[in-house]
């Protein structure tokens, strides 16, 4: 029995710092870091980077490109709380650092 679903996969590609996310197009000009973008308010991802690890994770709890979601950051501190296909995620700043983000 694998750990996998078997509906989600991740598809990355490798960018040239070795990294990979999974969109081919570059994120728009206004794209940021979620670690930075921390607001309440909506979001839309436009690229996850990271190793294939992070990548893989973030496609199984349903954070990928074109997903948008809501923030639910305290002003304080270095994690940030989404909400995601109807659930909420607390993600450490290591791995709000790989998912870009542009306003809804």
């Amino acid at each position: 029995m694998t750990k996998n679903h078997p509906d989600i996969s991740c598809h990355c590609h490798r960018g040239k710092n070795g990294h990979c996310f999974l969109q081919e197009q570059p994120c728009p000009v206004d794209a940021r870091p979620l670690s930075k973008a921390c607001r309440n308010g909506r979001v839309k991802v436009c690229k996850i980077g990271g190793s294939r690890k992070i990548c893989a994770k973030m496609a199984h709890l349903g954070v990928m490109p074109g997903t948008e979601m809501e923030l639910l950051c305290p002003r304080r501190g270095r994690q940030c709380m989404i909400k995601v296909n109807g659930g909420t995620l607390s993600l450490d700043e290591a791995t709000a650092d790989n998912i870009f983000v542009t306003t809804v």
